[in-house]
């Protein structure tokens, strides 16, 4: 029996109408009954600096308790000049912070992404990655979604149109993700 597990989704896009939140949204809908689900808003957390890090101020700490309450983050990232958005690095280097409270050591997470362009998010991917796993957080290698030219799978009513093939690969990640979770909660 599967104990009940918590998504927490973060965007790396701080657009109100953003696609990779649109992503997250679709996630949702392939989630099993025991899977909670709360998207991460961390707009107003200040970049980082060692000047303001004691004590920790009050959206920083909100942020940070809410992914320690997650076994999984769904990190769906938008591709900014070749990379990941700052704004997403800067949350990530707050949810580390300060020095002995790391937040995020330990967990599990998936990558999706999302562009205009014809990339599909390869490099954010990547370094964000790289980053992650530096910190000890755990990310499968495969299935990876990396969804191309989203501005033409957006309908007349705003709705993300994902390729059968892409749904499929999110489909196996998501699989995965909890079947870790499920695993380093024994």
């Amino acid at each position: 029996m599967e104990r009940n597990l918590k998504v927490v989704g973060i965007c790396g896009s701080l657009r109100e109408d953003s696609s990779n939140k649109r992503l997250l949204d679709l996630a949702k809908t392939m989630f099993p009954d025991y899977v909670e689900y709360e998207s991460l808003e961390y707009e107003d957390v200040p970049v980082f600096s060692q000047d303001i890090e004691k004590p920790v101020p009050e959206p920083v700490q909100r942020m940070k308790d809410q992914v320690e309450r997650a076994d999984i983050l769904l990190i769906a990232t938008p591709q900014y000049n070749g990379s990941f958005p700052g704004n997403l690095k800067n949350a990530i280097d707050w949810m580390t912070r300060p020095g002995g409270d790391n937040s995020i050591y330990g967990k599990v997470a998936g990558i999706v992404g999302c562009t205009p362009g014809q990339s599909g998010t390869m490099q954010a991917q990547l370094h964000l990655r790289e980053v992650l796993s530096h910190l000890g957080i755990q990310v499968p290698a495969q299935p990876r979604v990396m969804i191309s030219g989203v501005l033409d799978l957006i309908d007349e009513d705003g709705n993300l149109q994902v390729p059968e093939v892409e749904v499929n690969n999110y489909q196996k990640m998501l699989n995965e993700l909890f079947k870790l979770a499920q695993i380093k909660s024994l």
